[in-house]
């Protein structure tokens, strides 16, 4: 254990600390650290068997404002205890390494049974909102785009205020697309919620199939990587999301060739006189 949490931990120690806590605690000593980087809030609370409510409030009695500074003060002790130098001369070969095993830890979390429920939930809705805050901002984006041009109605809100007017209106028959690297951000978390109380059918993307806005989901398609809080928005975590995507668009055109064909024609059509 990095030795300023361990520090803050014999501080904790020194008062007395409820079963909880002691949990939390034993964990961290035995557990190696590294894991608990990579761990959600929600995967965290699981393996000690406490709430996730818990978690946040022992973290703020070690001095963090959340779990997700607690996980940063962990990452970075761990990069400082890395010694191992970069090869400045052989990055390229890393960053293709790097995308190669993305792709694959990906396919392999990814299921037939899983995306075909998914392209159901999409073919069924009435209408599509594509959510995304921050770097997942572009896969929603690209979702939309993809379906808008097949002809379904979607929007894609990235004003958090704006998301929640959207949402005030929509019912039982629409179907909202979050995508969330972590599942824990506050913007997104709050939109699967309002979606939930309007009747909303709920499907998220997300690197853990276990967070806290798994609990708003009818539907959670997890794919590794999982991302260190040291990298936020990493581009393999944006690969996930982009291979999904396209796993989705793909699946939704297969339903119906003929009809998704024509749709594409006529969005090709509409911007043919933008070429020169």
């Amino acid at each position: 254990m990095p030795n300023g949490i361990k520090s803050k931990i014999a501080k904790l120690k020194e008062g007395k600390l409820t079963k909880s806590q002691q949990k939390l605690i034993e964990y961290f000593e035995t557990v190696d650290i590294k894991k608990v980087i990579y761990m959600s809030i929600t995967d965290l609370a699981a393996a000690t068997d406490v709430a996730e409510a818990t978690v946040l409030r022992f973290c703020r009695s070690l001095g963090f404002n959340g779990y997700q500074e607690f996980r940063l003060s962990l990452a970075q002790s761990a990069e400082r205890a890395d010694d191992d130098i970069p090869d400045s001369t052989g990055f390229i070969a890393e960053i293709e390494e790097t995308y190669q095993r993305a792709m694959e830890n990906c396919r392999r979390g990814l299921t037939e049974t899983a995306v075909g429920s998914a392209v159901e939930m999409i073919m069924n809705a009435r209408t599509i909102c594509c959510f995304g805050v921050g770097h997942s901002y572009l896969a929603a984006l690209e979702l939309h785009n993809r379906l808008m041009m097949m002809g379904m109605a979607t929007h894609c809100e990235r004003d958090t205020h704006i998301q929640n007017v959207l949402l005030s209106s929509r019912g039982v028959n629409d179907l909202i697309i979050i995508f969330s690297v972590s599942g824990s951000s506050k913007d997104t978390v709050e939109a699967a919620e309002i979606a939930r109380s309007r009747g909303m059918k709920v499907l998220v993307i997300t690197c853990y199939e276990k967070s806290p806005l798994s609990h708003y989901a009818d539907l959670v398609i997890s794919a590794r990587p999982m991302e260190s809080p040291m990298y936020p928005g990493a581009m393999s975590g944006k690969i996930m999301q982009l291979f999904m995507v396209d796993a989705l668009c793909t699946g939704v055109y297969n339903v119906d060739r003929l009809r998704f064909d024509a749709s594409y024609a006529k969005s090709s059509r509409a911007t043919a006189g933008k070429l020169i």
